[in-house]
């Protein structure tokens, strides 16, 4: 016999579980906001509950395997469809009974309120109909739909963006950089503007104390991966080959050393290998990407001095007021380095790649390595 479902005040989707660290920080903020308000009440749903459940082992994770998508290119329609077998498949373990890989609906009729955590994901340079399924399920259900501070677009399609627009308009929303604002503001939808919601709870993590024996080790953590965006698509090897030997030659009392915020190999750690490599750098300073994200947020800690393409990376690094450079190559990431820039103007610099070259950067980081030289914790 087959229990009925429990029913849940708040259920939380977003963008997490597909690698990406900051959006794992905002599922974070997500869980520990809405904890507060129904206290045990809350589930999150998650294509990959197993890793979910690894990350907040006490929180209930809900399995979500929706169809694959009918048109793709075959390489990700495939892996689309061995994610929705997995969950299905650990659903009949857990179970002892197969999901048709609908299951996961039903949680909609038994829920309050879907929570959309923070994140930019509601864009189409990502797969848009495996995000916005669940929102518009719990729309035509008639279940109030509230967000986190998220970001908006850009849109390759104006038929995605009209499908988003459409949604937005029947939700509480609140986004969190003036580009999604805009947006909104042209398409006559209420919305209001906050800080990503990483700030706060990055703030009140309960992170291991750091080594006080001593002088802490000068490092430099830099964080290289491709950006999505009109201008991040052309190839900066040469230009990021530049920026790390110069970092070497100006600063050799620094070790320069590369961190991951995603765990996928491909997104950041052999990319920024190579990179070391070529430019003569040791590979091997080039940290293995960490699953854990208070772990991350913890290396992120140690530098004196942090230069990053990923959008949670800079947060963190103004969170903990270190000195940083965000480099935004594109509109996407110009509007998230902008929202994270805002009100820390006095530690940290945005760089473009395609309008200013390596010597401007390396310039903004003999200024701001030069009055923290000689510090100690």
């Amino acid at each position: 016999m087959t229990n009925p479902p429990k029913k849940f005040a708040c259920l939380l989707w977003g963008g997490y579980a597909n690698g990406n660290t900051g959006d794992e920080i905002c599922l974070a903020a997500a869980l520990e906001r809405k904890q507060r308000e129904f206290g045990g009440s809350v589930a999150i749903l998650s294509h990959l509950p197993e890793h979910t459940s690894q990350l907040f082992p006490q929180a209930t994770v809900i399995p979500y395997a929706p169809p694959p998508p009918k048109s793709t290119r075959l390489r990700k329609r495939f892996s689309r469809a061995c994610k929705s077998f997995a969950a299905r498949f650990n659903s009949f373990i857990r179970n002892g009974q197969f999901d048709s890989g609908w299951g996961w609906k039903h949680s909609f009729s038994h829920t309050g309120q879907l929570y959309l955590a923070g994140g930019g994901y509601l864009t189409d340079l990502f797969p848009l109909d495996f995000i916005m399924l669940p929102i518009q399920l719990a729309l035509e259900w008639k279940v109030p739909v509230v967000t986190a501070p998220i970001g908006i677009g850009p849109f390759q399609s104006p038929l995605h963006a009209d499908q988003v627009t459409t949604a937005l308009r029947q939700i509480k929303l609140t986004v969190r950089d003036q580009t999604s604002l805009d947006f909104c503001r042209a398409r006559r939808i209420d919305a209001s503007l906050a800080p990503d919601d990483a700030f706060a709870l990055i703030k009140n993590l309960s992170l291991s104390p750091i080594n006080q024996s001593g002088l802490r080790p000068r490092k430099i953590g830099v964080c290289i991966f491709t950006q999505y965006g009109q201008e991040a698509n052309c190839d900066l090897t040469g230009w990021w080959m530049e920026t790390l030997r110069g970092l070497k030659a100006q600063n050799p009392e620094y070790e320069i050393e590369g961190f991951c915020f995603h765990t996928a190999p491909h997104a950041e750690f052999e990319q920024m290998t190579r990179l070391f490599s070529l430019a003569g750098l040791p590979p091997d300073h080039v940290l293995a990407p960490i699953v854990d994200f208070r772990r991350a947020v913890e290396i992120v800690r140690r530098y004196d001095l942090v230069i990053s393409t990923r959008f949670h990376a800079t947060v963190t690094a103004n969170v903990f007021n270190l000195p940083n450079i965000a480099v935004a190559a594109g509109d996407y990431y110009h509007a998230k380095m902008n929202a994270a820039w805002l009100g820390y103007e006095n530690i940290c610099s945005l760089v473009n790649p395609a309008r200013q070259s390596p010597e401007d950067l390396l310039n903004l980081c003999k200024m701001k390595l030069t009055p923290r030289e000689s510090r100690k914790l």
